[in-house]
């Protein structure tokens, strides 16, 4: 499980908007490699910032620290949902990046050739010993 911290600043969040983050935030986990899930923390800011634009009030900044990197993702949006949600797009995106130059591209392909050149038992285009035989 991922380790949240949750912050708030310029006003409380309720026990509900903590679930949902929890929520959503801690589904980013089942992306990431295997290896790492242990060791990630995650510090969620939420903000309300009341001098800035109208459609910007609610600021929600998550800064998820991974071996070997960080990733910072914020999002202002009227609602404080919308920005969990949108910040949690833009994670996901950003752990797939993550993964795709940490795991090693050789090793995907040392398994795919073992699983091409394996002929299965049930493959209708091999001929069984029985039908050799008969000819």
């Amino acid at each position: 499980m991922i380790q949240l911290d949750i912050t708030c600043r310029n006003f409380e969040a309720d026990e509900k908007l903590r679930s949902y983050v929890t929520a959503k935030i801690g589904e980013i986990e089942k992306y990431l490699p295997r290896r790492v899930r242990q060791s990630t923390t995650a510090k969620v800011r939420f903000e309300d910032d009341a001098s800035g634009r109208e459609d910007n009030r609610f600021v929600c900044e998550v800064v998820m620290a991974l071996p070997g990197d960080t990733l910072v993702s914020k999002e202002g949006t009227i609602n404080m949902y919308a920005a969990v949600d949108i910040v949690e797009a833009k994670l996901k995106a950003q752990v797939r990046t993550y993964k795709d130059k940490t795991v090693h591209g050789p090793r995907r392909l040392r398994m795919l050739s073992r699983l091409i050149g394996r002929k299965s038992e049930t493959d209708p285009s091999t001929p069984s010993p029985e039908v050799e035989e008969a000819v």
